[in-house]
C-alpha cells in the first residue's frame, strides 16, 4: 500500500487558555506534533488513555491464584486430598480479586470521582 501525501491544510487559531489544554493533552498521550494530534482527534473522534495500576495488580493475583489452582490440582491427582487452608486461600484470592475488579469498575463508570 502506498503513502498518500497530505496535500490540504486546515488552520484556525486558539486562545492562550486552549493552545495551554492542547499542549497537555498532546504530552499526556505522547504525541509531539500538533498535526498528529490534530489528525488523531477529527479522524478517530477521541483519544483514551488508562492509566489503571489496579489492573496490573489484577494480573499479578490472577497468575497467583492459576498457580495455587494448578498445584492443588497436581496434589489431588496424586495423593486424592488437599488442605482446607490452600481452600482458604484461594477463596480470599478470588475476594481480593472482586475487590480490584469493582474498584476498576467503579472508576470506569465515574472517572471524575
Amino acid at each position: 500500500m502506498t503513502k498518500e501525501k497530505r496535500l490540504i491544510q486546515h488552520n484556525f487559531r486558539t486562545t492562550e487558555a486552549e493552545d495551554n489544554v492542547i499542549r497537555q493533552k498532546m504530552k499526556t498521550f505522547g504525541i509531539r506534533t500538533r498535526a498528529s494530534f490534530y489528525r488523531a482527534m477529527i479522524l478517530n473522534g477521541y483519544l483514551l488513555k488508562l492509566d489503571l495500576p489496579e489492573i496490573r495488580e489484577l494480573l499479578r493475583l490472577m497468575k497467583n491464584l492459576t498457580n495455587n489452582v494448578n498445584q492443588i490440582a497436581k496434589r489431588l491427582n496424586e495423593r486424592g486430598s488437599i488442605y482446607d487452608t490452600e481452600i482458604d486461600e484461594i477463596l480470599e484470592s478470588q475476594k481480593e480479586l472482586r475487590t480490584i475488579l469493582n474498584t476498576i469498575l467503579t472508576k470506569l463508570e465515574h472517572p471524575n470521582e
